[in-house]
Formats: structure tokens, sequence, C-alpha cells
């Protein structure tokens, strides 16, 4: 009941700190467990659980403590290489989210308090991300690289996420209530004006100095009283009129492009990094797991078998 339940011993007044695993030449105690796993403590208290959240709650405590041992490990790591991080180093890393977060000094520290940690636990806790990003970098980032060739065959094979579909430039003019958008859309089917002379003559809309041009849209984002307009309507032709604004109007497609693809360098730096951040977790884990199995790992609820399967 100790293992589950740690505010029994609380209760009697009985201290509790027995070794739970061994970890090379170090160790995770109940009292690192027990710590761990205080925010899910303090969330059941002294509820009675059932049958299932006893089983659920025995499973978080084995992933904790999972944690932990891997935490160790990497603590290990840092030691053996000597990596360092400096108090000033601590303090640009607190500057900056304090900065992304728009929090004045005050504010940040009212939020490390709502988290039940004090400043300096706060820190060291910082302290130790910190030095395992710094590990990771060293042992992980030198070995990965990214070639354009991997980029441009990601590009390839992730081609359809980067579909624009249907997208049309258009023209418009927005015509004054005197002037018949029938006898306009003749006057340009015909050839007696082009749609930019029309734009010039009567539009009342945007773009009169550009043949009415309103730029590249979606298709899909067009509503249906202007997809219903252009349906038939090729590169050059004229719509049939239809209410914009309270304005009898024409459309023109300038351009029509029927599956456009985002360009490889609009996106290029975004792959790059997504290809990055998979190699990076496929030689972390790489590199893990043959730490791990290095490792003397003893958990002693499970002895005398190894987490890594020596027997002792």
């Amino acid at each position: 009941m100790l293992l589950i339940c740690p505010l029994t011993a609380q209760a009697e007044d009985v201290v509790v700190d027995r070794i739970l695993v061994k970890i090379n030449d170090s160790i995770v105690t109940q009292y690192d467990l027990d710590q761990e796993m205080k925010p899910v403590y303090d969330q059941i208290k002294d509820r009675k659980l059932t049958a299932r959240e006893q089983t659920q709650l025995e499973g978080l405590r084995r992933q904790a403590l999972d944690k932990l041992v891997n935490d160790v490990l990497i603590q290990q790591e840092i030691k053996r290489f000597s990596v360092e991080v400096s108090d000033e180093n601590i303090d640009k890393e607190i500057e900056r989210v304090r900065t992304e977060r728009k929090l004045t000094l005050e504010e940040f520290q009212q939020m490390v308090a709502q988290d039940g940690l004090s400043m300096e636990e706060f820190r060291s806790r910082l302290k130790k991300l910190l030095e395992k990003q710094e590990l990771i970098g060293h042992m992980v980032n030198s070995k990965v690289v990214v070639t354009d060739s991997e980029i441009q065959q990601e590009y390839e094979a992730r081609k359809d996420d980067y579909s624009m579909g249907k997208m049309v430039e258009l023209a418009i003019i927005l015509l004054p209530s005197e002037v018949s958008p029938v006898e306009v859309r003749e006057r340009i089917t015909s050839g007696e004006m082009t749609f930019a002379e029309a734009v010039a003559k009567y539009s009342v809309g945007p773009g009169k100095e550009s043949g009415g041009s309103i730029g590249e849209l979606s298709w899909e984002d067009l509503a249906d009283d202007w997809q219903n307009a252009l349906k038939g309507v090729s590169v050059g032709g004229v719509s049939t009129p239809l209410t914009i604004q309270n304005h009898q109007a024409l459309l023109s497609p300038v351009k029509i492009n029927e599956d456009r693809i985002v360009p490889l360098e609009d996106v290029r730096d975004d792959i790059y990094k997504d290809l990055m951040q998979k190699k990076r977790e496929t030689v972390f884990t790489d590199y893990f797991n043959k730490l791990k199995q290095s490792a003397v790992i003893i958990y002693m609820d499970d002895a005398p078998k190894t987490d890594n399967g020596v027997t002792q």
C-alpha cells in the first residue's frame, strides 16, 4: 500500500525511502517516485479508488518510475561528457520564455508558483532540461544531415499536401445602375472593346488601373453565384451577369490553373525542419537504446531480473 498511497505513511509519521531501482552507480528511491507522482496523488487525495483506478494508478506509477530511470541515465551521460549550463544561460532562457509569453518577471514568478515550484526549484529543473538539450545536440545533431535530394524526394512524396486545387485569377467590372450588364457583355464578346477597356469606361469597382484585376483566388473559396457565373468560361471570356455589392457585375478569368502546387522553395525550410526532427529522433532513440542496453538497471520489485534482461 505504501507504493500505491504514500499518504498512509505520512499519516502514521513513518518515513519510507527505500531503493526502487539501481542504475549503474545511481539509485531511484521511493521519495523520488512520490515527488514525481505528487500531482497525481494531489488529484486523488484520500478518495477510495476502484479496482480499475488502482490498475491505472499502478500503470502511471510504472511510467513515472521508467521516466526517472531514463532521467538518471541522461544525467549520468551529462556528467560523463562534462556538460555544463551556466546561470547566465538559465537567465537567458527564462528571459526568452518571458518575452515569448509577454510576461513581467512578477507574472512569470506567479506562473511558476502556480505549478507548486519555488524559483530555485524551477531553475534546477530548467538547468537539467538545458543540459539534456546540450547533450542531445552534442550526441545527435553532429550525426544528422539533410540533403537537397532528400528534401526533393519528400516534396514529391507530399505533393498532395501542397496542392492548392483550382486557382483563378479574376478581373471584375462593377457597373453603375444606369449601365446594362447585358449590353456591356455583348460589346466585349463581339470584340467591340476589351474587358480592360470596359473596366476603364464603366467600372465603379476596384482595379480600374489594372484592368479590374482582383488577384488570384481559390475556386473553392468563390461564392456559389460567382462559380455559377463562371461555369464554362475560358481564359479571356466574360461571365454571365451577377450581383456583387448591390451592383450588376461581370467577371473575366485572366488565368486558370486547374491544380496549382505550392512551389518547393516556399516549403523548403519546413520540409528541412521536419526531416531534421525525424532524423534527430531516430538517432537519439538508437543512441539511448544502446545506452540503456549497456547499463546495469535493476528494478528491485522485479529482482533478480534487470531491465536489460541480465540476471543478477
